[in-house]
């Protein structure tokens, strides 16, 4: 399993680090009071009867001042950043479908998968090997509600998401052998969408389908998984297929990298900010 860094979860960092560099100033002031704040505490620690009591309360209050002072940045951060609240809720879909992978893999339904396959535009949130279902590509998602229209929308991304994935297992088999590659066509490609969030209490037991694309219970995702038959892949096959995507997803993660690093060097020198 890779552990490459979800695109919510990278993309949350990124306006995390933009939104203190922005605020420097506030987050400072508000650093400088939690800082007097602990200095207060620890000269009460020395100036107090040292005994047992007296420390555990003095320790309590310091971790009280830490948290209280990282939650405070933390919400002012939400409340200022419209999107990072969207981002933080795709990481935890994404999170929690990978705990469901894990149960997979371990009950013998899945061989393997990677998480967050980078490409220029979009990416895909799970690639998944299964045993008895080909291979599964898997979109997150963390919704409080499930409207007719959004679950059209959902079903849309889920195909774009799977066209990515069909093209990859292209990509990647056309790089194996030549028995590969007589076997490609034989490889399925299925997409589905996992839903978490409170939004699960409106997809019925065992999913719907929208415009041919299964939406799910996050907390069903395994089940569905071991539902799938027809499409048996050996363990030989499916091990080089995903060593093949994750070989495939870092050098695209560096080209990326590099193409946003010359951007950034020729908007410096052009003086665009």
């Amino acid at each position: 399993m890779g552990s490459t860094q979800s695109y919510p979860r990278s993309e949350y960092w990124r306006l995390l680090r933009g939104w203190l560099h922005r605020n420097a100033m506030y987050v400072g002031l508000c650093l400088g009071v939690f800082l007097a704040l602990v200095s207060f505490e620890v000269l009460l620690l020395l100036v107090l009867p040292s005994n047992e009591l007296t420390r555990y309360l003095v320790v309590a209050v310091l971790a009280a001042t830490a948290v209280g002072f990282c939650w405070t940045v933390h919400l002012a951060f939400l409340a200022h950043e419209g999107k990072a609240l969207n981002q933080l809720r795709g990481s935890w879909g994404e999170d929690a479908t990978v705990d469901a992978l894990k149960r997979a893999r371990r009950r013998a339904i899945i061989w393997d998968w990677v998480d967050g396959v980078a490409f220029e535009k979009g990416d895909i949130d799970h690639f998944v090997v299964t045993r008895n279902g080909g291979i599964v590509v898997i979109d997150s998602k963390w919704r409080s509600a499930l409207s007719k229209t959004s679950a059209y929308e959902l079903a849309e991304s889920a195909r774009a998401v799977a066209r990515r994935g069909v093209g990859l297992v292209n990509t990647v088999t056309d790089r194996s052998s030549g028995r590969h590659r007589g076997a490609r066509a034989a490889v399925s490609v299925t997409p589905v969408v996992a839903v978490w969030g409170a939004a699960q209490r409106e997809i019925p037991a065992g999913g719907r389908t929208v415009e041919g694309v299964p939406i799910v219970k996050g907390s069903e995702i395994c089940s569905w998984l071991a539902s799938l038959s027809g499409h048996d892949m050996s363990e030989e096959l499916a091990l080089e297929i995903t060593n093949a995507v994750r070989d495939f997803d870092q050098r695209r993660r560096e080209a990326l990298s590099t193409k946003v690093e010359t951007s950034l060097v020729g908007d410096a020198r052009a003086g665009r900010p």
